[in-house]
């Protein structure tokens, strides 16, 4: 690990790479908390374009406060290489939730994909996209907080380049029809992308799948939706409509906007969790399925240390109980005088 400091942030350890860079986790020293650190690579650094798009993104989603999106704290530049200073989410993955037990309760559906929803809708209200949603990029906390990271900040524009169609930013399998054929992202294809990640919750795959990319991409153009319930009987209709409509071929036909979504998810989560607090729900979810123990941000790799430099509240805590120490010895010397001659 060559860096060794970002910022004010110190670098702990390596939890995450990926073909654009390499996540740390860190300790920002002056407001002592954990930090991830997202750095785009020297080598990819050297694009002009692609460090701009970093850095105008970064920017630009610094200014969103929403508590089910990652908060971004910083963009550092050090060495001719780009570092994004982020919020860590304690938690792991909603992609290895699945791979964990499979298909979610509906109730857990459609809580997790009303937050979600309303995270689309205020970066949709400030005219920005996501542009990838999946499984991958949400994150669960072990408290039960939702969190949607990664908006194409440092993805590889040429990661999924289709010369006979044209560029496509995301993955694939969670890409809207009209967006492979083409045409440019919209709010209609960061919902697609969503309905996507809620089909696969709901029922334990995706709705459209292929061997190599033309197969998936045929099924996503021409295939036929099997609906969640004949997947998964029993499934609540009024979620499972929700769902669907968000993964119509003609964008025109899914939900107006990502807030409608949410505000139809949020009436079905309150129906089916009753007294239930979305939150304890989905952290029972977590530790259920053996995830309740603390892993990294971003990847969820499992920390076999949780160390953090001695500082800060450590540093504080250690003060005060010496201090505590010397005034009871005080107040006993005064109490009993001679002592310790006695």
């Amino acid at each position: 690990m060559a860096v060794r400091k970002v910022g004010s942030s110190r670098i702990l350890r390596e939890i995450g790479r990926g073909g654009m860079g390499v996540v740390y986790e860190a300790y920002q020293e002056g407001l002592d908390r954990r930090v991830a650190v997202k750095a785009l690579e020297a080598g990819q650094g050297r694009s002009r374009e692609l460090a701009e798009r970093f850095r105008r993104e970064g920017r630009a989603y610094a200014q969103i406060r929403h508590a089910s999106i990652v908060a971004v704290h910083d963009l550092v530049e050090k060495d001719r290489t780009l570092y994004l200073v982020t919020e860590y989410v304690d938690g792991t993955d909603l992609q290895k939730v699945l791979a964990a037990g499979g298909a979610l309760p509906a109730d857990c559906v459609a809580s997790i994909g009303a937050r979600l929803a309303d995270a689309l809708d205020c970066v949709h209200l400030r005219a920005l996209l996501h542009r990838d949603v999946k499984p991958a990029n949400v994150m669960i906390s072990r408290r039960g907080d939702v969190k949607l990271m990664d908006f194409g900040i440092i993805k590889d524009p040429t990661a999924t380049e289709l010369t006979s169609i044209g560029a496509v930013m995301g993955t694939p399998a969670y890409v809207a029809p009209e967006v492979l054929e083409g045409d440019p992202a919209s709010e209609h294809s960061d919902v697609w992308s969503l309905g996507i990640t809620l089909y696969e919750m709901a029922t334990g795959s995706r709705p459209f799948t292929g061997n190599d990319f033309h197969e998936l991409f045929a099924s996503v153009r021409k295939g036929t939706l099997v609906p969640v319930r004949d997947v998964v009987p029993g499934f609540p209709r009024r979620v499972a409509r929700a769902i669907e409509r968000c993964l119509e071929k003609r964008p025109s036909r899914r939900w107006e906007t990502a807030g409608a979504l949410a505000r139809e998810l949020e009436a079905c989560a309150a129906r089916l969790l009753g007294d239930a607090r979305p939150q304890e729900r989905l952290a029972a979810l977590m530790a259920d399925r053996g995830l309740g123990e603390e892993e990294g941000a971003a990847t969820g790799e499992r920390s076999a240390s949780r160390a953090l430099p001695v500082g800060g509240t450590a540093r504080r805590l250690a003060w005060a109980l010496v201090a505590v120490l010397a005034l009871a010895a005080g107040l006993y010397a005064w109490l009993a005088p001679g002592w310790p001659l006695r």
